[in-house]
């Protein structure tokens, strides 16, 4: 069935993640082990059901990805999060709806930080002093499940405290920050990986699937400046970047040129060149 494979693997996380809850486990870990296994079952997924079969051969870079997914994927949210809890401290307004349906709190928690991390991704494709923050995330011309957490840690950790520092400011229980980031957890892991996942266009239409992030990874540029939303897709209809893909994902990936470094400390010194471009002008 079209969209069955993708819609069983983010429901079935979810569905899991709320299994582990109900049965008296912790929320945070029930979380991470069932990311972990999801995880897990993707890699599976890659070899025997791969979308671009010589995509499995190793690209030299899996050590490279590997640290990026502790120094920069892991770092960035713990850090993003941490300071976003530390700076609202107790400066929360009571505004949250907290007497509605949890399901509905959680659709109110996906748009309003969708909207925060689409202008922060926008921003760093945008903005050619930002650009080298996110480039190491576009620089790969593969999709594999470790290019999910092919990031730098400022760019992860950025988007990370902009979206949640607003929903804390506005009161969201925790409960709504945890489900909003298994959402998130579940589509950036499918979105990456190179497993055979087809889904219809209204589907692609509302949320980031692996057809829709996938051309924003084309080495078009025009197709790159698009579909910013990771989560939901609302605003980029709302700023009209939005742009429907194709039924086969693109096969050409990357950028052009491709200025970031092959070494791993090159990539994690990427901010400097920020820096300079900030406060160093010629």
């Amino acid at each position: 069935m079209t969209g069955g494979l993708w819609t069983a693997i983010v429901a079935g996380g979810l569905g899991a993640v709320y299994a582990a809850i109900a049965l008296g486990q912790q929320p945070d870990l029930s979380l991470a082990v069932v990311t972990v296994g999801a995880g897990a079952l993707l890699l599976l997924l890659e070899r025997v059901w791969p979308q671009q079969a010589a995509w499995r051969e190793a690209d030299g870079q899996w050590w490279h990805d590997l640290g990026h997914m502790v120094l920069g994927f892991a770092l960035g949210t713990y850090g993003g999060t941490w300071l976003a809890r530390r700076l609202v401290g107790d400066a929360a307004v009571a505004m949250w709806p907290t007497s509605w349906p949890l399901p509905l709190q959680v659709l109110i928690g996906l748009v309003l930080a969708e909207f925060f991390i689409y202008w922060q991704h926008r921003a760093v494709h945008s903005v050619p002093a930002l650009w080298h923050l996110h480039a190491l995330h576009h620089s790969t011309e593969r999709m594999t499940f470790f290019k999910t957490t092919r990031i730098h840690a400022l760019d992860i950790g950025t988007a990370t405290f902009l979206w949640t520092a607003p929903l804390l400011v506005l009161g969201a229980p925790v409960p709504v920050l945890l489900w909003v980031t298994a959402f998130g957890n579940f589509t950036a892991q499918t979105q990456h990986a190179n497993v055979r996942m087809r889904t219809p266009q209204w589907l692609n239409a509302l949320v980031g699937t692996p057809a829709v992030h996938w051309l924003h990874h084309s080495i078009d540029k025009r197709e790159g400046h698009s579909n910013f939303g990771m989560n939901v897709m609302l605003w980029d209809h709302v700023f009209a970047t939005f742009i429907r893909p194709e039924t086969a994902p693109r096969e050409r990936l990357g950028i052009e040129p491709n200025h970031v470094p092959a070494t791993f400390l090159g990539q994690l010194a990427l901010p400097w060149q920020t820096v300079r471009a900030l406060f160093w002008r010629s």
